[in-house]
């Protein structure tokens, strides 16, 4: 009850002849979702043309981001507008759209929203705190919002089945190749040799078989003028990037070295499955037990 009048407080506070809105659409990474973009800016634009009240200030889209978590850009930049008072009204397709999280999208809808003034529609799901402030305290919306949380869940487990199917049918299914390879034009999961890396990673091989140091080694591909794997990949217009290197450094280093040294691809067995994300709700890369490894 209490959180309740506390909605329909915020709602009246609230009350203008017009209303500050932003649109927000969002479309997860996986692409297993049937709604596209255009698809929810179209049902969205359609509910606002019966509504000259609202007043859309600017669309906000987070196009292949999930919905587990809310530190996505475009969510973040319409909830600094929120916060500079340059919006007081939020609409989506449905709360899904909003986010998959249970607890944070309550969080959101039932403390954040009112606490801040923000007038929050849900079109397919009949949700306008302030037209009917009972839509947002209906037992329906965190029923949903569980609905919502176990199908991403449910989408993260069978993305994950395929996938180790795939690996332990062979099939690559790594972003990029590593140094040395290349995926097939033809099949991109399959892997060919790079002939011109292959020939630096021979190098490295032979050297090392006629007992030169790691740290020699480097000092030998540096005075080559030899680019690192990052500055290669750069080199040849490939968009990679990882937070832990330096895309600007082309020197080699004698971990970079050992890595390649230790790495199995370089006999021909293609490894896979080394790391994994903890969960669809922790989106933190953890080391996989070598013994774990699909070979």
């Amino acid at each position: 009850m209490a959180r309740k009048s506390r909605i329909q407080s915020a709602s009246a506070r609230s009350g203008s002849s017009t209303w500050l809105c932003a649109v927000y659409v969002r479309l997860s990474r996986d692409k297993v979702e049937s709604e596209s973009i255009v698809s929810q800016k179209n049902i969205l634009s359609d509910f606002l043309s019966k509504d000259p009240d609202i007043q859309v200030v600017d669309t906000f889209v987070d196009d292949g981001y999930s919905g587990t978590n809310f530190d996505r850009p475009a969510f973040q930049r319409m909830m600094g507008m929120v916060k500079e008072k340059k919006i007081n009204c939020i609409i989506v397709k449905d709360l899904s759209r909003l986010g998959r999280n249970y607890i944070e999208v309550g969080n959101y809808v039932e403390r954040i929203f009112p606490l801040l003034d923000i007038r929050f529609i849900a079109v397919n799901d009949n949700i306008d705190s302030f037209r009917d402030p009972s839509s947002i305290t209906n037992i329906g919306v965190p029923f949903r919002n569980v609905v919502n949380d176990a199908y991403c869940g449910d989408i993260s487990k069978k993305i994950r089945s395929v996938l180790d199917m795939k690996r332990k049918r062979g099939d690559y299914i790594g972003s990029f190749a590593c140094y040395g390879y290349q995926k097939d034009p033809q099949n991109h999961n399959r892997l060919i040799i790079d002939e011109e890396a292959a020939a630096v990673v021979r190098k490295i091989f032979s050297w090392r078989l006629q007992g030169l140091g790691m740290i020699t080694i480097c000092k030998k591909l540096n005075d080559l003028g030899i680019p690192n794997p990052t500055a290669y990949r750069k080199a040849h217009s490939l968009n990679y990037n990882h937070y832990q290197i330096d895309s600007e450094n082309t020197t080699w280093c004698d971990s970079t070295v050992r890595r390649i040294l230790k790495n199995q691809m370089y006999i021909g067995n293609l490894v896979q499955g080394k790391g994994k994300i903890k969960s669809y709700k922790v989106q933190k890369f953890v080391n996989v037990p070598e013994e774990d490894w699909i070979i």
